[in-house]
């Protein structure tokens, strides 16, 4: 196809994708496809071409893992990393179509490692499931490329809204896949991290547009939820000691601690405050525990979540996770509807709500006598 012609398919596509134009989905597809064929020989001698090719492949990619095929959407965006790289390097326009790029690309080879929700899906206890090692592999190769695309909006003009904006966004994501690979430490440093680029951004709150404004509280429950996963020891102390855990959130990480098992005195020094404080914010602030019991008959035999009240939640003041769990036990055990002595339990105690059992900060496996 000639190049005028090619240009004309891609303005009719830019139509369709702008919803103006009622397409069904296989025709979509079938224009798609037909456009990168009439772009593709043209792309080869001119790079505004080769980065257009990019976009459309990134389109391709898009529409393919909206379908539920992540194979074919992986092969789509690695060709449209591929066609933008040499493009990028001369347009500054060009190179952030491909840290977009990127970052898709990083989105669907992560996807395995999230679940239907769009949280972790391992929480990388010692003991936990793992992912498998092909699953692992990619949500390295997307940190890869995350990490990639951050480097491009670094050496972007930082003067440019739009690149300071595209540096905050993926700091968020880089964030996203840290924590994905069995890190909050270091994913809850990035989303402090973006955070502040997006303050900084639109420093006057009238200025926002709601999007940033949802991207801001997008982060602020990414950042609370990551630190209520970050251990005391080189994490919490890790964090406070750069200037990464913002003075609104030091009281929630003063009741992780708490809830860790970290007495008052050695959180005051942990995180440098006084221990008449660490105490007045534990009297202060409760935690919502969550809790469930599990039976089971035998070993093997697939557990059973009981009723209320050993499936059940309260406010916690000043206690740690092992604390509540130890006097749930207790009281389960003398109770007259507890399992006999023949039946396996289990209880796990979470903060905030019912997650995976990896997730939970405090989970005990009970078998019968003599196994």
């Amino acid at each position: 196809m000639e190049r005028t012609a090619a240009l004309r398919l891609d303005a009719e596509w830019s139509r369709v994708r702008s919803g103006r134009a009622g397409f069904p989905t296989g025709e979509r597809e079938r224009l798609l496809r037909d456009l990168i064929a009439a772009l593709t020989p043209h792309a080869e001698q001119e790079l505004p071409l080769a980065a257009r090719l990019s976009l459309r492949y990134a389109d391709l990619a898009r529409h393919h893992f909206d379908a539920g095929r992540r194979t074919e959407a992986l092969t789509a965006a690695q060709e449209a990393v591929r066609r933008c790289a040499e493009p990028a390097r001369h347009d500054p326009e060009h190179a952030r179509w491909y840290a977009k790029a990127l970052i898709s690309q990083a989105v669907y080879l992560a996807e395995p490692l999230s679940d239907e929700l769009g949280m972790p899906r391992y929480a990388f206890q010692p003991t936990g499931d793992r992912p498998s090692a092909a699953v692992r592999a990619d949500g390295l190769a997307a940190l890869a490329a995350t990490r990639r695309a951050m480097e491009i909006w670094e050496g972007l003009d930082r003067r440019d809204p739009r690149n300071r904006k595209g540096l905050a966004h993926s700091r968020a994501f880089l964030g996203d896949r840290l924590e994905e690979l069995g890190d909050p430490v270091e994913a809850a440093a990035w989303t402090v991290r973006a955070e502040r680029e997006f303050h900084e951004l639109y420093a006057c709150p009238e200025a926002r547009e709601s999007l940033h404004t949802m991207a801001l509280e997008h982060l602020g429950d990414q950042l609370e939820r990551r630190l209520r996963r970050c251990p005391f020891g080189g994490g919490l102390t890790r964090l406070h000691a750069e200037g990464l855990i913002p003075e609104r959130l030091l009281s929630l990480a003063v009741v992780a601690a708490r809830i860790e098992g970290v007495e008052p005195e050695a959180i005051a020094g942990g995180l440098r405050m006084d221990v008449a404080e660490v105490r007045r914010i534990l009297r202060a602030r409760s935690w919502r525990a969550v809790w469930r019991f599990d039976v089971r008959e035998a070993a093997g035999a697939p557990w059973t979540p009981m009723a209320y009240p050993w499936r059940g939640t309260d406010a916690v003041t000043d206690r740690s996770a092992a604390a509540v769990a130890a006097d749930l036990t207790d009281a389960f055990l003398n109770a007259p509807d507890r399992p006999p002595e023949s039946a396996h339990w289990r209880i796990a105690v979470w903060w905030e709500e019912e997650d995976q059992l990896d997730g939970s900060h405090f989970r005990r496996t009970h078998a019968p006598p003599g196994l």
